[in-house]
């Protein structure tokens, strides 16, 4: 593991993005803080949901008897298999029902694309010294080691053979402090498992004493895209 981070904060690249900003009216600047509010509960919640019927469908199946005949063993885990698929696909279906009106609801802060893009271009300098590149995933770092991390959108992705860890630098900040800096991992340094945090299910990274408790998105992200072949408890 290692850890870095941007140091020529005496050389301000955001200032003209900054005197943008400030071209925001007061109730456009209200927009742009409740759009993200929104989009921070929308990911929390569609997870949720999802969980939730996922543990329903759970319950209905293993209300189904279970036969003592062999031949209708067999059946019955077939069928318990073609109904977990099932489970899932209508979990999914209606997760994304749900979630529609939260959507709406994001789509309905209408903030000029231009002005939404300040914060993105302010940490363009910041994408390209921490390496960020696709596919990445942005998810929330409910807890970790770290205290500058805690209850932050992070930032994940891939550069060569490490996972890199950074503050969200997608949808940008303006100000220099609000960057973290980049924590780097290779395959045999961390361990990665599920964890139930309160109601909330989150995947923890753990690398010796250092911890990120994140959405629990992250674990397939990095099953997919940093394990590769490898198996994960």
């Amino acid at each position: 593991m290692r850890y870095f981070k941007y140091k020529n904060t005496a050389k301000n690249y955001n200032n003209a993005l900054k005197e943008q900003y400030k071209t925001l009216t007061k109730d456009e600047k209200e927009i742009v803080r409740k759009e993200r509010t929104w989009l921070r509960l929308t990911s929390i919640i569609s997870p949720g949901i999802f969980c939730i019927v996922c543990m329903w469908g759970i319950i209905l199946l293993k209300r189904i008897p279970r036969p003592d005949n062999l031949f209708w063993i067999i059946i019955y885990y077939a069928g318990m298999l073609l109904l977990g698929f099932f489970v899932l696909i209508v979990s999914g279906l209606l997760t994304y029902v749900m979630s529609i009106p939260l959507f709406k609801k994001i789509d309905s802060f209408n903030v000029p694309l231009m002005k939404k893009d300040i914060f993105s271009k302010a940490c363009a300098h910041l994408r390209e010294y921490y390496g960020l590149n696709e596919p990445y995933i942005v998810t929330k770092c409910y807890d970790s080691s770290d205290e500058l991390f805690r209850n932050h959108d992070v930032c994940i992705f891939v550069v060569e053979d490490e996972l890199r860890i950074t503050a969200d630098l997608v949808r940008g900040f303006l100000y220099g402090e609000r960057d973290l800096g980049c924590y780097c991992f290779r395959r045999d340094e961390i361990s990665l498992t599920k964890k139930k945090d309160g109601n909330i299910l989150v995947a923890e990274l753990r690398c010796g004493d250092t911890s990120f408790s994140l959405g629990y998105r992250a674990k397939s992200y990095i099953e997919k895209y940093f394990f590769n072949e490898y198996t994960l408890i």
